[in-house]
């Protein structure tokens, strides 16, 4: 049988996401070799953004005599696999799986508010296609750097610091205004020349009592995952991710504050005056406890091992289909 594979191969050294989908077509001719695999792509179709049929951040099996398929997504706005317009057809989708924020509330809202658009098609049976998979971070290197990192970090000689790098949108800058705490420290990294390498972002990390994790195109970060794997533990909004092992709050990670949603594709607070004084609440209560820090970090380490190595959670989306079921 022959299948086609939908997606723009691209060879970003290190990152994560497409060295992520290189493996896992690989992985796919070795598992099926009964069966034959034909790239396609359209270039085109980037016109309209990462979120199309044709892109390096979706990647989808398809029986050309059926239509039917299976789609990987590390795009971060499941919203655009449900319109026709950049190619998806969803009543031929059979998995969905999909590493960000995703909510049944979120789809089921999205899906009533476009119920008159012929644009927009959210099947009614989305609990049978999707399917989460692990985030991971950024690049798919330095392994044994970040193990490192972790091994000779000791929570005790941390600066007590709350940290965060990146980037200050509007909507952060807005969460985070009201803070006044001077042990909460956070660095736009687009002013000033404030951008790390990866390695020094890592090592910053660590040299952190803790990292604030704040919303950004999905309710996960690299950052999180970063911070799991170099033993920094995480403060942060609840996260509603369905992951099949799930994280929990105040076990995997600090939480501080409600979960964000994402109702237009943009993170959105009903009210967010008072996410600052939450933050600094939960840090003045945690930040000199240094065995549920310990706690929280070893936690957040083992569920990283577990999960977000890329063969893994190749092999877990592998397990969830067959390619008869197209």
């Amino acid at each position: 049988m022959k299948y086609h594979i939908r997606h723009q191969f691209r060879d970003i050294p290190n990152y994560y996401v497409t060295s992520f989908f290189q493996k896992l077509y690989k992985t796919i001719e070795t598992r099926f070799p009964q069966h034959t695999f034909e790239i396609h792509n359209d270039p085109s179709y980037e016109n309209n953004g990462y979120g199309s049929i044709y892109s390096c951040m979706n990647f989808s099996i398809i029986n050309p005599d059926t239509q039917n398929y299976i789609i990987v997504s590390f795009f971060d706005n499941w919203k655009y696999h449900f319109m026709k317009h950049l190619g998806w057809n969803p009543s031929k989708m059979h998995k969905f799986f999909y590493c960000g924020g995703f909510n049944y509330i979120d789809y089921f809202n999205f899906r009533s508010v476009e119920a008159d658009n012929p644009d927009i098609d959210c099947p009614l049976n989305i609990t049978n296609k999707y399917h989460s998979f692990f985030y991971a971070p950024y690049y798919d290197s330095f392994y044994n750097e970040i193990n490192e990192i972790y091994t000779q970090r000791n929570v005790k000689q941390t600066r007590g610091l709350l940290h965060f790098r990146g980037y200050m949108w509007h909507f952060r800058e807005d969460m985070v205004r009201t803070i006044s705490d001077p042990s909460i420290r956070i660095i736009d990294k687009n002013k000033e020349s404030n951008n790390l390498n990866y390695l020094e972002y890592l090592k910053e990390l660590s040299e952190n009592r803790s990292a604030l994790s704040l919303p950004g195109g999905t309710e996960i970060c690299n950052r999180d995952i970063e911070c799991f794997a170099v033993g920094v533990p995480v403060l942060r909004p609840h996260l509603d991710i369905n992951y099949p092992d799930p994280l929990i709050s105040n076990y995997h990670y600090v939480n501080c504050f409600h979960a964000c949603k994402y109702w237009d594709g943009n993170p959105w607070y009903s009210q967010y005056e008072n996410f600052g004084d939450y933050v600094e609440y939960y840090w003045n209560l945690i930040k000199n406890n240094y065995d549920y820090l310990e706690f929280v970090s070893h936690n957040a380490r083992q569920w990283y091992l577990k999960n977000c190595n890329p063969n893994n959670n190749i092999d877990y989306i592998l397990s969830k289909f067959t390619l008869e079921d197209l």
